[in-house]
């Protein structure tokens, strides 16, 4: 288990508090519970020296370049195990930095699996302000070397799973929208879509779920999954044998004043975490 303490990607602070809030929340003592040996490598050092500003296109950059490039090198460390990694984000930018890592080192078995309310894929445009963190797929996907090296991500290893409506452009992702998925449509099915050699990271961001369940999102939702729905589809994903990590994002500490959403959340993902005991 890894800390990633930032909002580089993000317009006000909150999810830099969310890897220790977990912790503090009881996150190992629940997993340990459940019978799953736990390491805790601590949290990510960030660079004291990171940008902020509104200046279009990307907010505050270059501080989400800076930041992706320290996280890519830790995370390559974290992830170069046979052991299941769980990341603790910071906001939904951080998958630039993960997915290039993971990709570095299963290549061309690696496969990205996102558990989110939305398609973080805006593209940057001069004419407004746009956090990094609503931009992460289409960085990996349509930056082509411009902003970040080359990420060697294409559309066919990506899933997206739960988004609240269907995308004017996917850029080739595969989706199965929120509506689908309440439907009952099989999210077995996509899973059975990528090879069985794969190897999967996992993105997980909480705005997935109904504000009334997780009112601690960075940016709670009209419309979502409730706790036992989202609990439901972690545990369906994590019984992949292929899945090999999964990073959570989203989760703001400063909207939890009680600590009530940090143990929601903690409860969710020991429980969907012990299909791996």
């Amino acid at each position: 288990m890894a800390g990633i303490p930032h909002f580089t990607g993000a317009f006000v602070s909150g999810t830099e508090l969310a890897p220790d809030a977990l912790r503090t929340a009881g996150l190992i003592e629940q997993l340990q519970q459940h019978g799953l040996d736990v390491q805790d490598v601590g949290n990510l050092h960030l660079p004291d020296d990171l940008p902020r500003h509104n200046i279009p296109p990307v907010r505050n950059w270059p501080a989400p370049r800076m930041f992706w490039d320290v996280l890519q090198k830790d995370a390559q460390e974290w992830l170069d195990t046979d052991d299941f990694v769980l990341m603790l984000g910071g906001d939904c930018s951080l998958v630039v930095a993960t997915a290039q890592a993971h990709r570095a080192i299963h290549q061309e078995k690696a496969y990205l699996l996102v558990l989110d309310g939305h398609l973080d894929a805006v593209v940057p445009s001069a004419s407004r302000c746009i956090g990094a963190a609503g931009m992460g797929l289409w960085f990996l996907l349509q930056d082509h070397g411009q902003w970040i090296e080359p990420s060697g991500w294409d559309a066919e290893r990506i899933r997206l799973i739960g988004c609240q409506q269907m995308p004017a452009e996917t850029f080739g992702v595969e989706v199965m929208t929120l509506a689908q998925l309440i439907e009952g449509s099989i999210v077995e099915h996509m899973l059975q879509s990528i090879p069985p050699d794969a190897k999967i990271l996992v993105h997980f961001d909480v705005d997935i779920m109904h504000k009334d369940a997780m009112a601690a999102a960075y940016s709670p939702s009209e419309i979502g999954l409730s706790l036992s729905e989202a609990e439901a589809l972690l545990a369906t994903v994590l019984r992949d044998s292929r899945v090999t990590s999964m990073e959570v994002t989203e989760f703001s500490g400063a909207r939890d004043t009680t600590g009530e959403y940090a143990r929601r959340l903690v409860a969710l993902l020991a429980q969907a975490l012990s299909t791996r005991a």
